[in-house]
């Protein structure tokens, strides 16, 4: 499980109101990862939707290109920033009712998802939220580059040409 800390006065605290089930005296492993700015979120944002604009004809007819919000999530997980699930359902027949019932619920829990059936196995993949509580800093700069890199090949530019754009 993870959990956020503050550091203040020497002591670092659980930001949560439920305390993990740790005993008194137990030593356990802390990773620090600092949080990000306001502006790197905003910015990261504001940068998608104006590629979203910008998408090639060809592009603009994809089903990852429908909204900005899509483009980014495809973007995730084609940079694999994503989490996989793996079902052998036993036959091509069965994978794929399984596929047409496993997507909607993934596409409405994170609002975009990616599914494919190979034979008997169907695997969906999902972004991972970029949200301030799912994603420090460290992986948050991480992805941002990641997608800028994959969107601005989606473009035909550079990550630099895309970054100077959004500046």
């Amino acid at each position: 499980m993870q959990y956020r800390a503050r550091y203040s006065d020497g002591t670092l605290r659980l930001m949560t109101n439920d305390a993990p089930d740790i005993p008194p005296g137990e030593i356990v492993g802390v990773t620090i990862e600092r949080g990000r700015s306001e502006a790197s979120h905003r910015h990261q944002f504001a940068w998608v939707h104006d590629a979203w604009l910008n998408l090639p004809e060809g592009l603009r007819d994809m089903p990852w290109a429908e909204t900005a919000e899509t483009l980014r999530k495809h973007a995730l997980i084609a940079t694999g920033f994503h989490t996989v699930q793996v079902i052998d359902c036993g036959a091509n027949a069965t994978a794929r009712r399984v596929r047409d019932a496993l997507l909607p619920a993934c596409v409405a829990a994170h609002g975009y998802a990616v599914a494919q059936v190979r034979g008997p196995v169907v695997t969906v993949w999902t972004p991972e939220s970029q949200s301030y509580r799912a994603m420090g800093g460290d992986r948050f700069k991480a992805s941002k580059a990641a997608i800028m890199e994959w969107i601005a090949a989606q473009l035909g530019v550079t990550a630099d040409e895309l970054r100077r754009a959004a500046a």
